[in-house]
């Protein structure tokens, strides 16, 4: 697909993903994206995501059946969109939505799904909060690939558990239960075709830095045996056509959409709409 360089100014500051990073994209499942967005609009989230949780991520109290169970690996704050102007502004932003439809090969409308900011905290602070988490692939209950941004809200560097992928694993599809978390050992146990899916090296990043991943793409995180926590704030988007295959999901069933319905919803805003051909 080709791209053009014209920016969406909704929201200053998130510059247009290029043509090298989707190929990239299609290739591995994944693609890091450097300074995607403007740093000091990062570092303003930042500030955000620590009156949330506390200024090292882990003094906010989960709400049981709302935020993410993800200990022992990071403590979590689901859906800070709902509460905070600023992450509302950034995850609903048309220039998110279309890199997501530029990355996924198709500039047609997209929707957001979820977000969730997520924090790893040093082992030598909390051995419950930031351990490693396995490899696994995440949930996806539609008939589309999905794409969800990775975004560090601070430096972080490989020894704060940053993420870490099997290239080139979302073209085997589904390979068990999406979500559960397993060794490296088990992964190729389960799916012995992992073996010839490189690993991406660990990597540092600055706030700004984004990374990018489908659905399917095998991936986990190190444990943060680092000095300071590590930010993560995680926005999910997916194609507004992609239909609902009954896969459980109490986001989607509680909201009344039922198996082969698109995933029409007020909590699902389309972010993103091409702008409509002329035909002369």
């Amino acid at each position: 697909m080709a791209v053009d360089q014209e920016q969406i100014h909704d929201v200053p500051g998130i510059r247009t993903v290029t043509t090298t990073e989707i190929e990239s994209f299609w290739e591995n499942g994944w693609v890091h994206l450097p300074q995607l967005i403007d740093p000091d609009l990062v570092r303003a989230l930042l500030d955000r995501a620590q009156a949330l949780m506390g200024p090292e991520g882990d003094q906010n109290e989960p709400r049981i059946g709302f935020d993410f169970e993800t200990t022992p690996a990071s403590q979590s704050f689901r859906r800070p969109s709902d509460i905070d102007p600023l992450f509302r502004q950034i995850s609903h932003s048309a220039q998110i939505g279309r890199n997501a439809a530029l990355l996924l090969g198709r500039d047609s409308a997209h929707s957001f799904f979820d977000d969730i900011l997520l924090v790893k905290v040093p082992l030598s602070r909390r051995q419950d909060l930031g351990q490693a988490l396995g490899w696994h692939q995440d949930k996806n209950p539609t008939d589309r690939s999905w794409i969800y941004f990775w975004i560090p809200l601070n430096h972080v560097g490989p020894e704060q558990g940053g993420v870490r992928y099997m290239s080139g694993s979302q073209k085997l599809g589904p390979l068990w239960r999406g979500g559960e978390c397993v060794s490296l050992e088990e992964a190729h146990r389960r799916a012995p075709r992992l073996k010839s899916c490189s690993m991406s090296e660990p990597m540092s990043f600055k706030p700004g830095d984004v990374m990018a991943h489908c659905s399917w793409v095998v991936h986990g995180t190190d444990a943060n045996v680092g000095k300071e926590s590590r930010w993560v704030y995680r926005p999910t988007y997916f194609p507004s056509d992609a239909v609902y295959m009954g896969i459980p999901s109490e986001t989607i069933a509680e909201r009344g959409i039922r198996p082969f319905e698109v995933l029409e919803h007020t909590d699902f805003p389309a972010v993103h709409r091409p702008a409509p051909t002329e035909v002369g």
